[in-house]
């Protein structure tokens, strides 16, 4: 097995998969020539603009014979899904180097789930769909949302494959998607809340631990991980983890206490509730904190020579017109219980060109869901983020991956 396709499970009884970004020399080749073989770990993570900004993608093999996917990683959502063929009302495009759709019809190991399983009166509950099913095939409806998108379609089981050809879930359920709304080109999502339906939960079952860790590289060099079950235990910071927030109880979040930017605290009460959501982008904090953390960040980026862009993102250039001197830019600090969080500017700022960066921050009325602030994937790129839940906590390593 080569460095390309080394997903395993290790001794400890935790399944262990590579993560890549999408121009590392494991999957930097023509898309046409991404498959199966190729990129062969269900836990293989790309990090591709191109299909989705912002996220990161897992490949899976579902059914029997086994279709290769690219499917966003998703923390905040439960269900998973996968966009399957005929269509009823509208699908998303997916790019050649998601795979194909899913046709359950061609798959030997796939059975629809009935509609008084009990997964089937779960996941409608849980997303709030009282009741959906076709009667003559006693096969389960579900509907889920993701603000203004959304997927709808049939529950069934299949088959999921890891690595090579390595069956890990038999009866792996999941959403066969007949219609959606659907802004990026994979083929669907993962999702690992904390539900009992989730894909987490689903290879929990298999481990000897309760508990999943993953880095999702932010240079292109570098290989990252996705690891199931037991972790090393080794950590630089460890916070509280807290399960649920108001009504969405499948989330996973944080106590956030202060911001600060280059060690100087922010003058706002900056204490809030954060979901880490693998599948969003940028962090989004309440409103006092946001505008008091431009304004610090504006500062800071005054006394470096750079000049402010007013738009709907906070965005910098140098005032010199040179690029952008990476080592010059301010840090900022997450102040959690117990813990500091120190991002390097390469966490705080999304790069536009080479003389143009915009703060990977925004405010949570921006994300259309005022009551909610979230830690998104930018700031926590290259640490390895330890979701503990037999201890309750969160883990934190820098430079990981």
């Amino acid at each position: 097995m080569d460095a390309c396709s080394e997903s395993r499970q290790r001794k400890d009884g935790a399944f262990h998969f590579p993560v890549f970004h999408r121009k590392h020399p494991c999957v930097d080749e023509d898309p046409s020539t991404i498959h199966a073989a190729r990129v062969s770990d269900a836990g293989t993570v790309i990090g591709n603009d191109k299909i989705h900004q912002g996220k990161y993608f897992m490949a899976i093999r579902l059914g029997t014979p086994a279709v290769f996917n690219l499917v966003t990683i998703d923390t905040g959502s439960t269900l998973s899904w996968v966009n399957c063929k005929r269509c009823r009302i509208r699908c998303h495009k997916q790019a050649a180097e998601a795979g194909p759709n899913l046709d359950p019809h061609r798959s030997a190991t796939y059975r629809h789930v009935g509609c008084s399983d009990e997964d089937c009166l779960d996941i409608q509950a849980d997303n709030g769909v009282p009741y959906g099913c076709v009667d003559e095939t006693d096969t389960c409806l579900y509907g889920l949302r993701y603000g203004s998108q959304y997927s709808a379609g049939k529950l069934g089981r299949d088959r999921l494959a890891l690595g090579d050809n390595y069956t890990i879930v038999d009866d792996f359920v999941f959403g066969c998607s007949e219609d959606d709304r659907f802004y990026g080109l994979e083929a669907g999502v993962i999702g690992l809340g904390d539900k009992r339906y989730s894909f987490f939960n689903q290879m929990a079952r298999l481990t000897t631990y309760n508990a999943f860790a993953y880095c999702f590289p932010g240079d292109h060099r570098a290989e990252g991980f996705h690891i199931v079950g037991p972790y090393p235990q080794k950590l630089e910071l460890v916070t509280t983890l807290i399960r649920g927030y108001g009504r969405r109880q499948h989330v996973y979040s944080v106590l956030l206490l202060g911001i600060a930017v280059d060690g100087k605290p922010l003058e706002v009460d900056g204490r809030q509730i954060l979901v880490v959501d693998s599948g969003t982008d940028d962090t989004f904090v309440s409103s006092s904190v946001f505008y008091a953390l431009a304004e610090a960040i504006a500062s800071a980026m005054r006394d470096k020579a750079y000049y402010r862009e007013y738009g709907r993102k906070v965005c910098f250039r140098p005032a010199g017109g040179e690029p952008v001197n990476w080592r010059s830019l301010p840090t900022v600090q997450m102040q959690l219980l117990r813990a500091t969080l120190e991002l390097p500017p390469e966490n705080v700022f999304h790069q536009q060109s080479t003389d143009r960066i915009c703060l990977a921050f925004q405010s949570n009325d921006a994300a259309g869901v005022p009551d909610v602030q979230i830690l998104g994937n930018k700031a926590l790129r290259s640490f390895r983020v330890v979701y503990d839940l037999q201890k309750m906590t969160f883990g934190f390593q820098a430079r990981a991956c």
